[in-house]
């Protein structure tokens, strides 16, 4: 037998650790399951009977990467949801949860639905929760919506709980598609602009210069600026590239250390336009998911451990952290986040009167809407703007060179005579 210690979450969200005898791991997590604790961290320490020192370490991960093969990134996220949404109709019907996951497995046709189905049956069939048998495939389920789950059975609640979960996972998928979508265009058009005058430059000016010259004409000062620009840009070109490549590479190794990546994603949230979308998307994030683990019942405490994990920005995180630790050592939610400047003071106030009146769940959820609109609207500018400024460098290139060429014939057919 060894000894194992371990650190957990229990049904209502809260964290315990201590120690176990256990034959090996399986049979340690095993035990901490049927005792109703999730294992978050689990170490084999000591000796075993036959005294031959072991020390081992497990650590219950959640990255999508260390698990079972399956579609992760925003395939499998669409794909979890897709289930999500098909068990809710099943369970918010008055199914057991159980059942609505066997009857999916018989009548799902998408082979990978199919599957994220059969292998919650197999769990469920042996006795663990559907967080638990969630939390075996992360590259279908995040670690938040597990836990939200898990309160949600605690609670006996589940239905409601995963209609906000489908929200919260539908409004997040909606604001990434709407920047990525709003980008496409202007991305595009600059694309075919600078396509278009590379094969001026680089193609049909230099067969117009010859023409010219064997008419005895020249390129006027704008043409000329054009080629002796196109092959300064071939000359230096690589060595600027190269400078740019290796500039951004210790660029990326700085912002990948502790310090350098906060200071990093600081400066991120100063660009304008950008830095606010940048903002407003993470508070929306988080306060849709804060709202969610709320109303799952989950306790506070726990609640803002699980949200700092889904902050992406390492500066806003760093200051959540610092709050959050506030909040445990007794302070207010909105007065910890109004020391740290985390929130925008209205909203911080809209939060204080919620948690006063006991309904902080509605108020932070009021929060999120007033967040998305506020993103939204800033998207419609950037993507108005970046048009705008995409339309009109790719027209303004254009026009220089296609002047440049029409102007210098013109100035040939005048010298010549007949």
């Amino acid at each position: 037998m060894r000894e194992f210690t371990y650190v957990a979450i229990n049904k209502r969200g809260k964290s315990a650790s201590g120690e176990l005898l256990a034959k090996n791991s399986r049979e340690a997590k095993e035990k901490l399951q049927f005792e109703g604790l999730t294992p978050l961290k689990l170490r084999a320490k000591g000796k075993s009977q036959k005294g031959q020192s072991k020390i081992a370490s497990e650590a219950v991960s959640t990255d999508p990467k260390s698990k079972t093969t399956g579609k992760g990134g925003q395939k499998g996220e669409r794909l979890g949801l897709e289930f999500l949404k098909r068990l809710h109709e099943l369970h918010n019907s008055g199914m057991p949860v159980a059942e609505s996951v066997k009857l999916l497995n018989l009548r799902l046709s998408d082979p990978f639905q199919k599957e994220i189905a059969g292998k919650l049956w197999k769990e469920l069939a042996e006795g663990r929760t559907l967080s638990r048998a969630m939390r075996l495939l992360p590259q279908y389920f995040s670690e938040s919506s597990t836990f939200v789950v898990e309160a949600g059975e605690a609670t006996g609640n589940l239905a409601p709980i995963l209609a906000k979960i489908i929200l919260h996972i539908e409004e997040k998928r909606d604001i990434r598609n709407k920047v990525l979508s709003s980008m496409s265009y202007p991305v595009f058009v600059g694309t075919v602009a600078f396509g278009v005058v590379l094969f001026f430059l680089f193609f049909l000016l230099p067969q117009i210069e010859e023409m010219l010259d064997s008419l005895g004409g020249e390129l006027n000062m704008m043409a000329e600026v054009l080629i002796n620009g196109s092959n300064m840009l071939l000359t230096f070109g690589p060595f600027a590239l190269i400078g740019l490549l290796v500039g951004g590479g210790t660029l990326y190794k700085w912002s990948k250390t502790d310090k350098g990546g906060v200071l990093f994603d600081q400066n991120l949230l100063r660009i304008p336009l950008f830095g606010e979308i940048f903002y407003l998307s993470e508070m929306f994030q988080l306060s849709s998911l804060l709202s969610t683990l709320i109303w799952s019942g989950i306790g506070l405490t726990e609640n803002l451990r699980l949200c700092e994990k889904t902050i992406k920005n390492r500066f806003l995180r760093a200051q959540f952290r610092s709050a959050r630790a506030l909040v445990n050592e007794g302070k207010s939610l909105p007065e910890a986040l109004r020391k740290y400047k985390f929130m925008p003071l209205m909203q911080l106030d809209v939060i204080e009167v919620g948690e006063k009146t006991g309904n902080l769940g509605k108020s932070i959820e009021d929060s999120s809407l007033s967040f998305r609109d506020k993103l939204t609207k800033r998207i419609r500018a950037m993507t108005t703007l970046v048009s705008g400024l995409a339309l009109g460098f790719a027209f303004s290139l254009v026009a220089i060179v296609a002047i440049s060429i029409v102007t210098s014939i013109f100035q040939v057919s005048k010298s010549i005579s007949y």
